[in-house]
């Protein structure tokens, strides 16, 4: 849980100085620590406490019956009378298609195998004067449609990237019109941190939670050539054979993205 910061309005003819004025601003955020967080959903209340950074999870069994689709949610703080309304993803038992895709250099051009050029797409742009990897959205959009018409989005960007770009990367997204979908990013401060280095530990970790979670679901993932993508996806797609349908890589020397599976 966080405190409402005001950030201006972004356009393509921002400054670098400004971007950065503005990413330092979506970095120092104020958290609300260690309080108790109520849900209610359906006439039924859950609670939850939120961590020393204000990130919190319901980890919840409801006794109703949830049609799939999308549901809105009163969220408050125990006694604090403002409500805030969020919009929770209700997936079904229904056989589905999902995706799960890595963000840097596989939806987004950020040259993060160069460190100069990462630092300057990351800080001195915004959203708008980034770079989108031509075909994904096309790609992602053919294989949701495969679903059922009324399902809920089942796209789930994961990224190295820390919580606190969650503001512009879900803004480049909703900019560039790509799916409703659950972004996951890395926490690096204060309780149940994930490792800053190891990638290959800290995706594998997520996707075989989501592969456990939606046991209805059969995965297509996506990422890049630039770190371990490739490992990950190479090691769940061994581990999860029937579980996996396919997983893709981008070389990011010549922009090509290859469908690759367990022999290569």
């Amino acid at each position: 849980m966080l405190k409402e910061k005001e950030f201006t309005k972004v356009t393509k003819e921002d400054s670098w100085c400004k971007n950065l004025w503005r990413r330092l601003r979506e970095l120092q955020r104020d958290e609300i620590e260690g309080k108790n967080i109520i849900a209610s959903i359906k006439h039924e209340v859950f609670q939850t406490k939120g961590d020393d950074e204000g990130y919190f999870e319901f980890n919840v069994s409801s006794k109703k019956s949830l049609k799939s689709g999308y549901k809105t949610i009163d969220l408050q703080i125990e006694n604090n009378p403002d409500i805030k309304k969020a919009m929770a993803t209700v997936i079904g038992s229904e056989p589905l298609v999902g995706i799960i895709s890595d963000f840097d250099d596989t939806i987004i051009v950020s040259d993060v195998n160069n460190k100069i050029k990462l630092g300057f797409n990351t800080m001195f742009k915004n959203y708008k004067q980034r770079t989108i990897v031509p075909s994904m959205l096309e790609r992602f959009n053919k294989i949701l449609a495969q679903n059922p018409k009324n399902s809920p989005s089942t796209l789930f960007v994961l990224s190295g990237s820390p919580q606190q770009l969650f503001i512009p990367i879900n803004s480049f997204l909703d900019y560039y019109h790509f799916p409703k979908r659950v972004l996951i990013l890395k926490k690096l401060h204060g309780d149940n941190t994930d490792s800053l280095s190891d990638q290959f530990a800290y995706k594998s970790q997520k996707i075989e939670r989501l592969i456990k979670l939606y046991p209805n679901i059969k995965w297509l993932m996506f990422g890049d050539s630039g770190e371990k993508d490739l490992e990950v996806y190479r090691f769940i797609k061994s581990k999860y054979p029937h579980k996996v349908k396919a997983y893709y890589i981008r070389d990011v020397q010549n922009g090509e993205i290859l469908e690759l599976d367990e022999k290569h």
